[in-house]
């Protein structure tokens, strides 16, 4: 898939799918009968930016309109508008754009074999996101009464496969643990169907409004422990043996020789340097969690590791404030270097090893955007990946004390 997204890649997607000898799914605004068996599925917010794909005949999946738009005060009234406009089945009637997906008796489709997955007849609608190379089609599940009964992650290439199977032993190694502040997903079927990698997850219960800091400094505390902690030499580790082996492959220009320096400076630095490991969500994120009756649902689990730097997961939700490209992204840095002592120190992570964490959660990252770059561009993939190498060869520099200690 390219860096653009219009209504092809809504066709792109269905394709996937609905796939072939099955007739192509194609855009229309007609209002012509359709073939009995042929599907519409109305194509929201607009045909020119898609971000989902709806069920045109099915009233339950008008809550799906509740994540267009984000917090917007100007888009809430709008979203309201369209969630009853879905629900009363009236979009069809005003030549809304939709993706008709023609009839093709006896030929298999996700829903087909999402059926045989729950037992039971289900229909989905697909939320598409923008389109980038780590994009997933994630796909809403509905019984036949309309009402929610799973989520489907969809693995296309190699890189959103193995993040797809990735997903699946995390849950099932996290179910064994029963976490007291935090609730995952449960793991319904992971298979292959038509050359995709398919996981299926029950639905979580997730209210409005944010999570508060306390609640999810919580969880990422409990987390770490999940699965034990240890304390190697960082060298001798489980943590600097997969990262240098995942940048010992990445292309040498650009950003691999930079990632090659900064992993040789620190070995040599602090190798030897005993440094505690317990597990991370890999991307803790407001747009990964919620409330759901009294309790922080977190979903999302393809980064999953047991084995990382205490403090990663503050580490990278205090950094998704930093939009790197921003008029102001100098300042938005300096909040959050300002910040990490507090983020390390709520982590129980020692005042030492602080710049050494900040270090290496900068290099966990860079090889994660790196290897993404290798599948596909993107500009805004691309002002990260600078930005996050940038900062970790300043952290390296003699002077780079003033960067963390000169602000506690």
């Amino acid at each position: 898939m390219t860096a653009t997204t219009d209504a092809s890649y809504a066709v792109e997607v269905a394709r996937l799918l609905w796939p072939a000898p099955r007739p192509t799914p194609y855009l229309t605004r007609t209002r012509d009968v359709r073939g009995a068996g042929s599907r519409d599925v109305l194509v929201l917010p607009s045909g020119r930016r898609p971000r989902m794909l709806v069920p045109a005949d099915v009233p339950g999946s008008a809550p799906m309109v509740r994540r267009l738009g984000g917090g917007s005060t100007l888009a809430r009234p709008a979203r309201r508008v369209l969630e009853g406009s879905v629900r009363a089945g009236v979009l069809p009637l005003l030549r809304w754009p939709v993706v008709r997906v023609p009839a093709a008796g006896g030929i298999d489709s996700v829903e087909d074999h999402l059926s045989r997955c729950l037992q039971q007849p289900v229909r989905v609608g697909v939320l598409l996101g923008t389109r980038r190379v780590n994009q997933k089609p994630v796909l809403q599940v509905y019984r036949a009464d309309g009402r929610l009964c799973a989520y489907a992650k969809v693995g296309h290439n190699p890189l959103t496969a193995g993040l797809v199977r990735r997903e699946a032993a995390a849950l099932a190694a996290l179910a064994g643990c029963r976490p007291r502040t935090f609730r995952v997903p449960e793991l319904l079927h992971h298979g292959t169907w038509a050359g995709l990698e398919v996981l299926v997850l029950s639905p979580l219960t997730v209210g409005h409004g944010p999570v508060p800091a306390r609640v999810r400094d919580a969880a990422a505390h409990e987390l770490a422990g999940l699965a034990g902690t240890s304390a190697p030499r960082l060298a001798a580790g489980p943590f600097w043996q997969r990262l240098s082996a995942s940048a010992a492959v990445l292309p040498a220009q650009p950003g691999g020789d930079r990632v090659a320096a900064a992993l040789e400076a620190v070995a040599a630095s602090d190798g030897a340097e005993p440094v505690r490991l317990g597990g991370w969500h890999g991307d803790w994120g407001a747009w990964n969690m919620g409330l759901g009756d009294g309790v922080l649902n977190v979903w999302d689990w393809e980064r999953y590791d047991p084995a990382v730097p205490l403090g990663f997961d503050g580490l990278h939700f205090a950094a998704q404030a930093v939009r790197p490209g921003q008029r102001d992204a100098a300042r938005q840095e300096r909040t959050f270097l300002e910040a990490v002592p507090t983020v390390l120190a709520t982590a129980d992570v020692p005042t030492r090893h602080h710049a050494l964490t900040l270090r290496l959660y900068l290099l966990e990252v860079a090889v994660r955007y790196l290897d993404a770059l290798t599948h596909g561009d993107t500009p805004a993939l691309r002002r990260r990946t600078s930005w996050v190498l940038s900062l970790l060869e300043r952290l390296a520099e003699p002077s780079s004390h003033s960067l963390l200690e000169g602000r506690r």
